[in-house]
């Protein structure tokens, strides 16, 4: 029963946590505001990764059950007529649509939120308000998303669109658009969350927590939200041009208009395969701390573990062709792609053969979270060796479109995904409710849930192999795809009732569930030595780390280098009055901040509504509603980050700092809003990106670019304006500068000028835009040249609104010589826009001519 040389008995041992008289206070501080006020206001992780964890279980029951249980009803026998060829279609479209949208990816976000502040010994994660945004934008996708339902417009084409079907010619109704733009808003808040665990894992850990130090459910956090933030942007774009063709007549989708249908395919599977991998890294990381916890032994190889997440991350996005097989694509590409595809089964094996060492290293206690990740070792194996077979271009070529791809998606899905989900609520659960979940009520779930979901999925990849196609409602009997079918329903029959079981016991277990004390499990983790369930504050003074399993290694928490120990005891006794969270270095941990966390807020609930109802305008067509949308979110968002007054002065900062030897930054942390501004850049960038890949991709399709009869555009104009806007990118570092050395006259003359400059090229290229010969609807060209040259407009006027409001809280005196860091933050948005203007207008301007 060792957790490894020369530690303790890791089943009875829990090290001492400090708990000074100020716990309660800090509690009362850190608390949501009570009543409806609460619910509409309130920030707190606990409270938001909770909801997003019930609204995606909400979901889940909603369309990844119902509708696959009413499905192999449908295929239980052939010619069957329990419904309608179109119901079908639209069953099999929110099933894909819900599953892959609004279950698994937020019930992961909800895990992080919820679980990170307490594992990695922080009190909060960095933005609250941008991770309630994130809720709420989630849920508001959803619902929007499924009204699709009140007006029988529900979406009937496939959980991936493909064009022409999902264009105009094809689906005119608004069906396709509830598709797009519900899951457009959940999109946003997906990303939105993404941002926040970055920020969170990178800055906001326990002082001695180095990378090295880290959890694996941390590093395999870190990796998806990165992910999500490459993954899921060129999908918004890919969806906005798709809702532009629907809806305002562009042509990027018709190839007799110059564009293509595999442009969609391919801004798609950009985001659709590694979004397999982001449902699946944040499941090892689950598995991870159960399988050691379990066994009581530390994990084998955390090194190698660590390195095949990041290149499970890379390698993920070098395969989306993998899904195009049979489109056309040349042979040297296939090579490529099928190459990609198989290389990914390296890290994943690393992450088998270490959980399967650590186990015949340990002992195992077969409580239920270890029972489900035992499932997902083998029905997951499974599903990876019939992704190998796959990802082989000659079998992919028998196998494509047939019910052997659904049983090796649902095979990786389920055993990859569903099971370590299961895994960490029975986990914990105790944890965040302090009760335990009932073990046998556990066990006949798993039971339930394992056997049916080999039922129900293994004969499929048979079938598949007789040439049974997917997606079709009804088949024609004498063809022996008979018995495998009604086994395969037989199998759904099984899990809905495993489904059933593990919902009776959590009901049952929050009515009279037995208490559970601290670390019922004998866990190494931070988590496990707070309080069941945690105060609201999780830390009282942040723990000192030393060692990868604290808990197993560390008499006491608050041990360590002095300088630490005097720094955690004073943050522990103040302040009372205002939310004090620590940010550390990146790499080696030391503590290098304090700083105030926003408190409850309304303003990411009115964002949220402004996000959705831009949406909604565009469903509707009432599209000056998305004018009043946009309104709202800008007035919001200057509401939401309205500077407050600091609650504490300067010198009493600095009084701090010569005390502990950390600064003190009550006015918001400097490093953090850094990080996010960087963050916010790349998301640009990449979207950026997906344009200029698109802009490139169909001047490849086109012999011929411009399209016949329209010249290319005149090059004067659009030069002084670039020539205005990057200039003007050297105004607001000039005035950050002048600010710093405390020169206010520079300072404000620095902003006025990078102002003035880049309206000006705004409104110059603006005039040559509305100048120009060229349609939007007549050919992919005009389509594809006026949507980048908004997006760069877009983002020049989000940085002009920006800097309006620098100036604005300037001339009230905002800003000091020693509080400045949204000016540092502006700055680096503003050259990020610069950039941006430059290489954007010139691939539209210089493209022709160059290529």
């Amino acid at each position: 029963m060792s957790a490894g040389t020369g530690a303790r008995d890791p089943g009875r041992y829990t090290p001492e946590v400090t708990d000074p008289k100020t716990a309660e206070e800090l509690d009362r501080l850190w608390d949501d505001p009570p009543g409806l006020r609460g619910q509409l206001t309130g920030v707190q992780n606990d409270l938001v990764g909770k909801r997003l964890l019930l609204t995606g279980f909400f979901f889940l029951l909603l369309g990844g059950s119902f509708d696959s249980l009413i499905m192999r009803l449908q295929l239980a026998f052939p010619e069957q007529e329990l419904v309608s060829p179109q119901f079908y279609n639209e069953l099999f479209t929110n099933h894909g649509s819900v599953t892959m949208f609004l279950v698994i990816l937020p019930i992961f976000e909800g895990f992080a939120i919820l679980i990170l502040p307490s594992m990695l010994g922080s009190r909060e994660m960095p933005f609250p308000r941008l991770g309630a945004f994130s809720y709420w934008t989630f849920l508001f996708g959803g619902l929007l998303y499924y009204s699709s339902a009140l007006f029988q417009l529900v979406p009937d084409v496939g959980w991936f669109a493909y064009v022409p079907l999902s264009g105009p010619e094809y689906s005119p109704d608004l069906a396709v658009d509830f598709w797009i733009l519900g899951l457009g808003v959940a999109e946003v808040g997906a990303i939105a969350a993404g941002v926040e665990i970055i920020i969170g894992i990178l800055k906001m850990r326990a002082p001695g927590m180095t990378l090295t130090r880290m959890p694996l459910f941390a590093w395999a956090f870190l990796v998806m939200a990165f992910m999500i933030v490459f993954a899921f942007t060129p999908l918004i774009i890919g969806s906005l041009l798709l809702e532009l063709d629907r809806g305002f007549g562009t042509q990027f989708f018709d190839p007799q208009q110059g564009g293509s249908s595999l442009l969609w395919q391919h801004l798609f599977w950009i985001f659709g395969h590694p979004e397999v991998y982001i449902q699946f890294i944040p499941a090892v990381g689950v598995v991870a701390m159960i399988i050691p916890v379990f066994v009581r032994h530390r994990p084998v190889g955390y090194l190698w573990f660590v390195a095949s997440l990041v290149g499970i991350g890379f390698l993920s996005f070098a395969l989306w062709a993998h899904h195009m097989f049979a489109v056309g694509l040349p042979p040297l590409v296939l090579s490529f792609f099928a190459a990609a595809s198989m290389a990914i089964s390296i890290p994943a094996g690393v992450q088998i053969f270490s959980w399967l060492a650590t186990i015949w290293a340990g002992r195992p206690v077969w409580k239920t979270p270890f029972l489900f990740t035992i499932g997902f070792l083998i029905i997951f194996v499974i599903g990876g060796i019939t992704g190998v077979m796959v990802a082989s271009v000659p079998f992919d070529l028998q196998a494509h479109d047939t019910y052997f791809v659904v049983g090796h998606l649902h095979y990786v899905l389920i055993g990859g995904v569903a099971f370590p989900i299961f895994a960490g609520v029975y986990y914990w659960f105790p944890k965040f409710t302090g009760k335990l979940l009932d073990e046998r009520l556990g066990k006949w779930n798993f039971w339930l849930l394992f056997t049916g979901a080999n039922v129900a999925f293994l004969p499929m990849h048979q079938v598949g192999l007789m040439g049974m196609p997917r997606r079709v409602y009804t088949y024609a009997s004498g063809q022996g795809w008979d018995i495998f079918n009604l086994i395969s329903t037989i199998g759904v029959l099984i899990i809905v009732p495993g489904i059933g079981v593990f919902v009776w016991n959590v009901f049952r277990t929050l009515r009279r569930g037995e208490p559970a004390d601290a670390n019922p499990w004998g866990a190494d983790t931070l988590e496990w030595a707070l309080p069941s369930p945690p105060k609201e504050h999780s830390w009282t003074e942040p723990p000192i780390v030393r060692s990868r399993h604290p808990l197993w290694d560390q008499e006491r928490l608050d041990r360590g280098d002095p300088q630490l120990m005097h720094f955690v005891r004073g943050l522990g006794q103040w302040p009372l009055k205002w939310r004090a969270a620590v940010v550390v270095g990146t790499a080696d941990a030391r503590p290098v901040e304090v700083f105030r966390v926003s408190n409850p807020s309304i303003w990411p609930l009115v964002t949220a509504m402004g996000v959705v109802l831009i949406f909604l305008s565009e469903l509707v067509k009432l599209r000056w509603g998305a004018g009043v949308g946009a309104l709202i979110i800008i007035a919001a968002v200057i509401a939401w980050n309205w500077p407050q007054p600091p609650p504490m002065t300067p010198d009493e900062e600095d009084e701090f700092e010569r005390e502990y030897g950390v600064p003190v930054n009550a006015h918001g942390s400097v490093i953090v809003a850094r990080s996010g501004t960087l963050l916010a850049i790349l998301f640009v960038a990449v979207a950026f990106s997906a344009l200029l890949l698109s802009y490139f991709y169909l001047r490849l399709e086109n012999p011929q670019w411009p399209a016949a009869g329209v010249g290319d555009p005149p090059l004067l104009q659009a030069s002084i304006a670039a020539a205005l806007v990057a200039v003007s990118a050297a105004g607001v570092p000039f005035a950050r500068r002048k600010i710093a050395g405390g020169d206010m006259r520079g300072f404000r003359g620095g902003l006025y000028a990078a102002l003035v400059l880049a309206g000006g090229g705004v409104a110059l290229q603006v005039t040559d835009l509305v100048q120009l010969d060229v349609g939007w609807t007549a050919h992919a060209y005009g389509s594809i040249f006026y949507t980048l040259a908004g997006f760069v407009i877009v983002v020049a006027a989000a940085a002009l609104i920006m800097l309006t409001m620098v100036v604005f809280w300037a001339s009230r005196g905002t800003y000091t010589y020693r509080r400045h860091a949204p000016i540092a933050n502006v700055a680096r948005f503003w050259v990020a826009m610069a950039v941006i203007w430059v290489v954007g207008f010139g691939t539209l301007y210089l493209g022709p001519v160059l290529t």
